[in-house]
């Protein structure tokens, strides 16, 4: 064989160290050449293969093919060529791409076979990974539950899924090619155009946003987006892989719940401008029922006659009792009830609040007590009116549930932070105590603690209510011991600041100031003079109820009555008068419109102006004040306060 081929070729070093395997055979198969890379790929050494079969060596496979079939290709073509499976010497199965010839000695006699075969056992594996994960990105791409798209970075369709398809109601075909915003909500498309810029010239590269479409039919279709830049592998922009989930659903459940909330917030507005007109309704009559029963309780009566008059006045206010906690909690559903807060004298508020159950205690026969720390302040700055609210409610409920033994209001007071004081109230009553399964319910609207007890002692179920609630408002908190049938403590606490009283001597809680003209009250110097007042009211019966007070105090005054704000400001510009008192809801021109017409007058700012007014509301009592008004006076008229504004301002 060295005399036909020459010793040279197999000593080649081209041969030797190729990359891939060259392999000669004889004839009969068995191995006469094995270079370096065969040795790489198979693991046999060239000893170890030298004249050997590489058919019981290398166990060639081929799935669509024989050997037979091989070398039948070979022998017409000269020259085979494909991809093969063998086995290397750890038997582990390598693909195998090869190319095998006759190899032909000077005088072209075949004296064997030449094949060159390259592993390629990784590529093939990479390649089928590759497939497998292009064929599982086309299967999610295709069959995602949202919409997926590529656009370029012009915004046009390069690729869509079958759900976007769906979405929009438009084909593939349809839409590739064609710019996106083509089919966005005219408002919205400034959305993708702004990002497209800015992640274009690099400064952001994803963004989350909501968008509108219009759909092949028409129809508006919501979508949340989650678009990003795709750059190449240099770091430039390529295109934008866009997720569309379509939110048109959620979207217009956001908008029925909003009309919804709108209309409830309506229905809770107009509910509370009813309550509050109701209130204000009521009220207006109910200013007769009582200053009539009032007048007529100064006339000479019997006993009986007495009697019964004060106990008219007293349903009289427990009614308004009832219309004042309607409204407060009105005010406190809608959020509108504020605290006004003003220079107060406490221990004065706590007298008032005391003597408002004092006459009920006595008639009950319970004892009703206070007892006070030694360092109470006198001076405080709180909203006294909403405080002595607190105060009554509580101390009602003590004195409504309590029929042996007493009621003791304790006060104390401990210094608290930023200079303000810790005031601590506690009301302790011998009643009847509330079951341990009915305190979780203490604090809730219309509740009361028995089914019966309405009809046994009366009331709104509004009280604990009202009063957890101002209490939330002004920073404090309140809690509960009770046990039943031996009795029941409230606790609560708020932190307010307290005033030095010395610099602070002509800050008179209103109610001290009130009770020091009662103190001083002459009534001999209001017999003696004759004021001219003008009344504005337009409903006459309280127009006649308020004349009648007046001549009960004054019994020489004029009385010019006008029925509505544009002939209250006539008759004041025909006659200056030494009081008004205006009226503040009326026809025509009401009474703050009316103040105001007045004070532009020459003599207008002269002239006291004492507000009238059935809203008994901080509110309104601050509109009044802003327009120029001197005072305020609540319907029903007490009628020692319409007593104490006549002294102040017409006495000599």
């Amino acid at each position: 064989m060295e005399n036909l081929v020459p010793a040279e070729v197999y000593s080649s070093l081209v041969l030797q160290y190729l990359y891939d395997a060259v392999i000669v055979t004889d004839l009969e198969f068995r191995v006469t050449s094995w270079n370096l890379a065969a040795e790489r790929i198979y693991g046999f050494t060239a000893e170890e293969v030298i004249g050997k079969s590489t058919v019981t060596l290398l166990k060639t496979e081929q799935s669509n093919t024989t050997r037979a079939s091989r070398l039948s290709e070979l022998q017409s073509k000269g020259i085979w060529q494909g991809e093969v499976f063998q086995y290397d010497k750890e038997s582990k199965k390598l693909k195998i791409r090869s190319a095998a010839s006759f190899l032909k000695d000077k005088s072209g006699k075949t004296i064997g076979l030449i094949a060159i075969n390259r592993d390629i056992t990784e590529e093939t594996e990479i390649q089928e990974e590759l497939a497998d994960s292009e064929e599982r990105f086309r299967m999610s791409f295709d069959n995602a539950g949202i919409g997926v798209c590529f656009l370029d970075l012009s915004g046009r369709f390069i690729k869509v899924n079958k759900k976007l398809e769906s979405m929009l109601g438009y084909s593939g075909s349809e839409l590739i090619g064609r710019r996106s915003n083509e089919f966005a909500y005219e408002e919205d498309k400034q959305l993708f155009e702004s990002f497209r810029e800015s992640a274009i010239a690099g400064s952001k590269e994803s963004i989350i946003y909501e968008k509108r479409f219009y759909s092949k039919d028409k129809s508006i279709l919501w979508v949340e987006i989650s678009n990003t830049l795709v750059k190449d592998r240099n770091g430039d922009p390529s295109y934008f892989v866009v997720h569309l989930n379509d939110i048109t659903g959620r979207k217009n459940a956001e908008f029925h719940l909003l009309n919804a909330k709108k209309e409830a917030e309506r229905a809770n507005e107009a509910k509370s401008e009813f309550v509050a007109n109701m209130s204000h309704e009521i009220r207006t009559p109910l200013n007769g029922v009582i200053g009539f029963n009032e007048l007529l309780l100064t006339t000479n009566l019997d006993s009986d006659q007495k009697e019964y008059v004060k106990n008219a006045i007293s349903s009289a206010h427990g009614l308004l009792g009832i219309i004042n906690d309607v409204l407060d909690i009105s005010k406190i559903e809608a959020g509108k009830l504020v605290l006004n807060e003003v220079t107060s004298n406490l221990k004065q508020i706590i007298k008032d609040s005391l003597g408002v159950l004092k006459w009920k205690a006595n008639e009950k026969g319970i004892e009703l007590r206070l007892e006070e720390g030694p360092s109470v302040p006198e001076i405080i700055f709180v909203d006294a009116t909403r405080l002595r609210q607190i105060l009554i409610n509580l101390l009602g409920n003590a004195v409504k549930f309590t029929e042996v033994g007493g009621v003791v209001l304790k006060v104390e007071a401990s210094p608290a932070l930023h200079q303000k004081t810790k005031l601590e109230f506690t009301i302790t009553d011998t009643g009847i105590g509330i079951p341990e399964e009915h305190k979780s319910h203490l604090f809730q609207s219309f509740w009361q603690g028995e089914s019966n007890s309405t009809r046994r002692y009366g009331g709104t179920g509004l009280g604990l209510r009202i009063t957890k609630s101002l209490l939330d408002l002004m920073g404090g908190g309140i809690e509960v011991h009770s046990e039943p049938g031996v009795g029941t403590e409230f606790r609560f606490m708020i932190e307010c600041s307290s005033v030095d009283q010395t610099a602070h001597q002509d800050s008179q809680d209103e109610n001290e100031y009130q009770n020091e003209l009662l103190a001083h009250l002459d009534q001999s110097t209001l017999s003696e003079i004759s004021p001219y007042i003008l009344v504005v009211e337009d409903n006459e019966m309280n127009r006649n109820l308020l004349k009648r007070m007046i001549q009960k105090y004054i019994p020489n005054v004029r009385i010019k009555e006008a029925v509505d704000g544009l002939e209250a400001v006539r008759f004041f510009h025909e006659s200056t008068p030494d009081l008004v008192f205006m009226d503040v809801q009326m026809p025509n021109m009401d009474g703050l419109e009316a103040a105001i017409e007045i004070r532009k007058q020459p003599t207008g700012n002269l002239v006291p102006i004492v507000a009238l007014t059935a809203g008994a509301l901080y509110e309104e009592r601050k509109k009044c004040f802003e327009v120029g008004m001197d005072q305020f006076l609540t319907k029903p008229i007490d009628i020692l306060a319409l007593n104490q504004i006549l002294f102040h301002y017409l006495s000599q």
